[in-house]
């Protein structure tokens, strides 16, 4: 594959090469495009030559990349933030945030009654409870992907139980 992509080059560079010969008046400007293709046309030639000395060049080992893999850490972080940040807007309008919460979720097709069960500020509790009539296993997904849409959090943090 390498080699065919190397002959489509050195075959654009002639081309544009010959197209510049053409357009270019004679003079001074003419001289210098010549030599600045006939220097990319020259790297170009020895490229595959320079990959067989040095062989080090084929490739970069990345395997030491794999053992620090931080992307869980870091979307870990990202949802602890958005957390943070949630309680922050319950500590300031807890019964409001409930309410309007409800009736969110109370607008979805096939919902009788929610309750939304903030967690108190402070407790440690990492997700919010929600109470649902009738419980049904489509209603449950429901219920759980528009409340985690509504207070952006990862589905993770939202219970979706059965009426008390």
């Amino acid at each position: 594959m390498y080699w065919k992509q190397w002959l489509q080059t050195l075959l654009s560079l002639v081309v544009l090469l010959g197209v510049s010969e053409l357009l270019l008046p004679p003079g001074e400007l003419a001289r210098f495009a010549k030599l600045v293709l006939g220097l990319c046309l020259m790297l170009a030639v020895l490229q595959p030559l320079v990959l067989l000395v040095n062989q080090d060049l084929l490739g970069v080992d990345l395997a030491w990349l794999r053992g620090t893999d931080v992307a869980p850490e870091v979307e870990l972080s990202a949802e602890r933030l958005q957390w943070a940040g949630i309680q922050v807007l319950w500590q300031e309008h807890d019964q409001q945030f409930a309410a309007e919460l409800e009736k969110a979720l109370a607008a979805l097709p096939g919902v009788q009654k929610v309750q939304a069960d903030l967690p108190p500020q402070g407790s440690g509790a990492q997700s919010v409870r929600i109470f649902l009539e009738p419980y049904e296993p489509h209603l449950r997904l429901d219920v759980q992907e528009t409340a985690a849409a509504l207070l952006r959090v990862s589905p993770g943090h939202i219970a979706v139980l059965p009426w008390p």
